[in-house]
């Protein structure tokens, strides 16, 4: 892998590969909202929720090996109080971001003659968050894109990263509802067992690493998780009758009824 385009690698898991990809001697270049801290980066400023943006950074790319879409964003929610700017916000950077990214690179990838796609999906797209459906929902659909897009042409392989709970400043940047009445104390465990799952889970650095094999895999999966732990966690859900998963959830994110 030579030219490697990162969506979102100004920060967190984006910024930690982009660091371990210049380590390797690859040439990268970051699309985001906020430039790349990296000196050898080439940046490009753009929203992934705005297509001209994006079209314009993608233009002045050449032949790419890989894209790698890391941006993402959370929101703490009741379905029955949430606002539809919020969740249109948030399914705008998760999913339909990548989705023009993903439009965008094709060209680009298939002119490399073996290009590669690493979607940052999440293990809430197979264990559902609680108060968080929309971020699970999105992260849900951005597999099956990934496994539907991986179908259309032999040229790019597409691989959709189920990335477990990492400690980054993802956490704390989540908007939480407040003021929710019934839902308030449900909502509150489930948001402070969130952060706790995140901030005591993954190094940033060891999912890069996670990603970056599958980057340099010579026959990548459609679907991949990241990390030993998360592999056999998701592993064993998936075995699990639908009854016990409702309840470990609940556990999980200590919800009481």
């Amino acid at each position: 892998m030579e030219n490697i385009v990162i969506v979102g690698g100004s920060s967190g898991i984006g910024l930690a590969l982009v660091q371990k990809l210049t380590a390797k001697d690859c040439k990268v270049t970051n699309i985001s909202r906020s430039p790349c801290p990296v000196a050898s980066v080439t940046n490009y400023t753009a929203d992934v929720k705005n297509p001209k943006e994006l079209s314009a950074a993608f233009s002045k790319l050449g032949a790419i090996d890989a894209l790698v879409y890391c941006a993402g964003t959370s929101l703490a929610a009741p379905v029955e109080c949430v606002k539809p700017a919020d969740y249109r916000d948030l399914f705008e950077v998760n999913l339909l971001g990548a989705v023009e990214c993903t439009r965008l690179a094709m060209p680009l990838l298939t002119a490399s003659g073996n290009g590669r796609i690493i979607y940052a999906s999440s293990s809430a797209a197979v264990v559902p968050i609680a108060f968080d459906s929309f971020y699970s929902a999105s992260k849900a659909a951005l597999v099956m894109f990934s496994r539907a897009v991986d179908l259309e042409t032999d040229k790019v392989n597409t691989t959709a990263a189920l990335i477990g709970g990492t400690r980054t400043q993802f956490s704390f940047k989540r908007k939480i509802y407040t003021d929710c009445d019934k839902y308030d104390k449900n909502l509150k465990s489930a948001a402070d067992s969130l952060i706790k799952i995140e901030q005591t889970g993954y190094d940033a650095n060891a999912v890069a690493s996670g990603l970056y094999r599958l980057l340099r895999a010579k026959n990548p999966p459609p679907v991949a998780a990241v990390g030993f732990k998360n592999k056999l966690e998701l592993r064993f859900y998936k075995l699990m009758p639908s009854c016990v998963k409702q309840m470990i959830d609940k556990r999980i994110y200590k919800l009481e009824f």
